[in-house]
């Protein structure tokens, strides 16, 4: 699911900061690193004063596929929002929704973790990452037809996006792992495009072999294509983030996690797929019959996680792992630009355990 978008990320947050003179909010905007962390239970607030809370929010998210959007659109099918004072929350899709939210026309971004924490450092504008809405990353290498061993991928052309990217780099781990030597048994490409563009060229014959998602199992195998090879693990690689909006309404950060959080308690459970599926068909959503068969690994509550949290191990690794990849900068602590009492005081509502644990980050 992770996008590699660090050159236009770079060149936005270049204007912005020579716009903004690189300074500001940074220091002043709460984070895990300098603020007096909660100690205990005791010390999280579980009520939301919606007196506080700012009834319309524009939020940005960066893929159209319906998977980021449906927190928001079951909340608000369910009330949730009205619950905690949201009367109306309208979603913007950007292909980079950072520079909107520096920039203040956007009240709160889904985006990519590492991406996100990397603007924080850049911008010092006051950007805090929230909390964690795909915790779980598919490394998945799906193939056109006649593809079927590792050995028949010799002398083939596969792509994992762009070069340097992250999915270009475990796509090159998986290949490895398989007994695959990238570079000399199999001819890799860089494309640009996201995951959708990646299995057309697939299908299409341009490569014999790509970096592709969940979702797409079942379209690749009408083809008569395969997932080759697949693994998935622990990675928080998508969430929330906030600017302005955790200094000027800091109330409506923590009513709008609870709403959506209380949302993908409803997504989560399997019970409840055909109501959402058809939800987001009414929204106007494409989700061929392919796409709903991949509803349970996608809305699994270790991919889709359900309680909007992380291991913080994880997010180290996943953090070290970019700043190797170049796409956040040397010596960034993830801690100074995330902020997760507003995540706490949400999934104290809504009787979830904390996580990460009070006291483990």
């Amino acid at each position: 699911m992770h996008r590699s978008k660090q050159l236009l990320t770079v060149f936005s947050l270049t204007v912005l900061v020579a716009a903004c003179g690189g300074a500001g909010g940074g220091d002043k905007a709460p984070n895990a690193a300098n603020q007096s962390a909660p100690a205990s239970a005791d010390d999280i607030d579980a009520t939301i004063d919606t007196t506080k809370v700012k009834h319309n929010l524009v939020v940005g998210v960066d893929n159209p596929y319906y998977l980021f959007h449906e927190d928001i659109l079951v909340a608000q099918e369910k009330g949730y929002f009205k619950e905690v004072g949201i009367d109306n929350v309208e979603i913007k899709t950007i292909e980079d929704p950072l520079p909107a939210l520096i920039g203040g026309s956007l009240d709160m971004s889904l985006y990519d973790s590492d991406t996100t924490i990397a603007a924080a450092k850049k911008s010092n504008t006051g950007v805090r990452f929230l909390s964690v809405y795909l915790g779980g990353e598919a490394n998945i290498l799906g193939v056109h037809k006649g593809i079927n061993t590792a050995a028949d991928l010799k002398g083939k052309t596969i792509t994992g996006g762009q070069f340097n990217s992250r999915n270009d780099a475990i796509l090159r781990e998986l290949l490895t792992k398989n007994g695959v030597v990238p570079d000399k048994d199999v001819k890799i490409v860089s494309t640009g495009g996201q995951s959708n563009e990646r299995l057309q060229s697939v299908i299409a014959g341009v490569v014999d072999g790509a970096s592709l998602q969940l979702r797409h199992r079942k379209v690749l195998e009408k083809e008569g294509g395969k997932f080759l090879f697949e693994e998935t693990r622990k990675v928080p690689q998508n969430g929330w983030a906030a600017n302005k909006l955790l200094t000027e309404s800091p109330e409506t950060v923590t009513a709008f996690l609870t709403a959506t959080l209380k949302a993908r308690q409803f997504i989560t459970n399997q019970a409840n797929k055909d109501e959402v599926l058809a939800l987001m068909v009414k929204k106007g959503f494409d989700v061929p019959p392919e796409f709903a068969d991949a509803y349970s690994a996608e809305n699994a509550t270790d991919y889709h996680v359900a309680d909007g949290g992380f291991d913080p191990a994880d997010m180290d690794k996943f953090i070290a792992d970019q700043i190797g990849f170049k796409s956040v900068p040397e010596g960034t602590d993830w801690r100074a630009y995330t902020y997760l009492v507003p995540l706490w005081r949400a999934q104290k509502i809504l009787g979830l355990p904390f996580r990460p644990a009070l006291g483990n980050v």
